[in-house]
């Protein structure tokens, strides 16, 4: 997979609406956030502002929403600085949406991660 196919991949997979929000969400964070990266309170804000699913624009920035049953509390999990809170049987229960947007959020970091060099 190349970075043309991943951007190919972005433009079908995700809506306009979606896709907008995703990169001004990155781009605000960048300033905002400690460590450059999105907070769930972003996510929440930006998916308000653009009108789009929390749960799927998290997905896209490695953040998995789940609402506790029968409450407003949301609990947040972070796919990338901590993936062993978000193991496979976790994400499963997700819909399919955001698990197609957290698997896109990963792969696009593992494409860009330097690649071990073996001596």
């Amino acid at each position: 997979m190349t970075p043309e196919h991943l951007a190919e991949a972005y433009g079908r997979l995700f809506p306009s609406r979606l896709r907008k929000a995703h990169l001004a969400l990155v781009a605000y964070a960048e300033g905002a956030s400690p460590d450059g990266w999105p907070t769930p309170e972003m996510v929440v804000q930006f998916a308000r502002l653009y009108r789009v699913p929390r749960a799927r624009l998290g997905g896209l920035v490695g953040l998995l929403c789940r609402r506790h049953p029968g409450t407003r509390r949301d609990v947040w999990v972070d796919a990338i600085r901590e993936p062993e809170k978000a193991p496979p049987h976790l994400i499963r229960r997700h819909d399919r949406a955001v698990q197609v947007a957290l698997g896109w959020c990963l792969f696009s970091r593992d494409l860009w991660m330097p690649r071990p060099v073996l001596h």
